[in-house]
């Protein structure tokens, strides 16, 4: 699946108010082999839509805790598959970032361990106010990989990955993206929670 580079920018741009942006491009998928060297190599950021939730519906950042969607135990169990796959693959993490709803950030102490919470994350669809301004902050991550070695991990809505790379990701699911060096990027592979298991 391929994006012109033209249509990309309008799309953008008109949806949200940004200045045009840099096209990606969207290859097929990787052989497991070889997303595993590359994952290995380092330089990637990996975007996990959050996992398996207890409702489906648009919750607040300021509601408490227990009003706001969840992980259910197939969204706990997720995460701890995709961290002990990444651990069994010597897959190198660096920063790990999410967004402060709870079921982003408990994805991502569950799987990774630590977490760095970013209001930039919160979903667009959470608030209107800075949509423009939460993309183009998404976009900068991804334009921006890790240069040290390990891969870079966010854990997010559906909202901002479709909006900035346009791939819809099932809950618990993550796309892998590479920058192209040039300002934009290329999403590599998408995955489900239990495909990780596959490239150990």
């Amino acid at each position: 699946m391929s994006y012109h580079p033209q249509s990309r920018r309008v799309f953008l741009a008109s949806l949200l108010g940004l200045a045009a942006l840099p096209a990606l491009g969207i290859k097929p998928s990787l052989a497991m082999s070889s997303l595993l060297a590359r994952m290995r190599g380092g330089g990637n950021v990996v975007y996990f839509r959050h996992g398996a939730t207890t409702w489906s519906g648009i919750d607040q950042i300021d509601w408490p805790r227990e009003r706001q969607r969840l992980l259910s135990d197939e969204g706990i169990r997720q995460s701890q598959v995709i961290g002990a796959a990444f651990r069994a693959s010597g897959i190198p993490v660096g920063e790990v970032l999410a967004s402060p709803f709870a079921r982003c950030r408990d994805m991502a102490e569950i799987a990774f361990g630590r977490v760095e919470e970013r209001m930039e994350l919160m979903g667009l669809l959470s608030n209107d106010a800075g949509r423009a301004e939460r993309a183009a902050f998404l976009h900068a991550l991804l334009v921006g990989p890790p240069t040290d070695g390990t891969n870079s991990i966010i854990v997010s809505h559906r909202s901002n990955i479709e909006t900035v790379a346009g791939v819809r990701l099932a809950e618990g699911e993550a796309v892998v993206v590479n920058s192209n060096g040039n300002g934009a990027f290329d999403v590599e592979q998408t995955l489900m929670p239990d495909e990780w298991r596959t490239i150990s």
